[in-house]
């Protein structure tokens, strides 16, 4: 085969798997049989390298929010607005990742916990009194329970009943 058309070849092909035309098994494939088994590269790409590190940076929210709500004097309102934007970072990350199945629950994970710190931190200013504490935590384990439920997200479900069960067991305690 002459190899200008074989080299175009490996390009589409190329092309293909990088806009996800064709399966990553069928170009792997058809790069192997047309490069004589040079043209597959395990390396990892620029946009894999991207979605880690914003991945491993939404992650970091969570322990961040811990820090700044119990360990600061930073003034109440713009611990909350730190929340606030958390959050939304995590729901913008969220649909990034909503097409790539390994990092689609690091977001689900941390907007979770972070409204949960979220109201909690709210409640607690507001002084509401217990029942609706409760009360609201609850609904909130609820909606976990129900979007793991129908996502198949166990990790949601198993984080709602531990949830109900400290709830539970504060409940019981008090």
């Amino acid at each position: 085969m002459n190899k200008q058309r074989k080299e175009t070849i490996i390009q589409e092909i190329k092309y293909w798997k990088r806009n996800r035309l064709l399966p990553d098994q069928y170009c792997d494939y058809l790069l192997a049989l047309y490069t004589g088994g040079e043209g597959v590269e395990p390396a990892i790409g620029r946009g894999k390298l991207y979605s880690t590190f914003f991945a491993c940076l939404i992650s970091l929210f969570v322990p961040i929010t811990f820090l700044v709500i119990y360990f600061t004097e930073m003034p109440v309102h713009l611990q909350m607005l730190l929340v606030t934007f958390f959050v939304l970072l995590s729901i913008f990350g969220y649909f990034v990742f909503r097409k790539e199945q390994l990092y689609i629950h690091i977001p689900v994970f941390v907007i979770a916990l972070l409204t949960l710190i979220f109201s909690i931190k709210l409640l607690e200013l507001l002084s509401f009194q217990l029942p609706l504490t409760f009360i609201i935590i609850t609904f909130q384990t609820l909606v976990w329970f129900f979007i793991g439920y129908i996502k198949k997200w166990y990790y949601l479900n198993i984080s709602a009943i531990i949830t109900m069960i400290l709830l539970v067991a504060n409940i019981i305690l008090m």
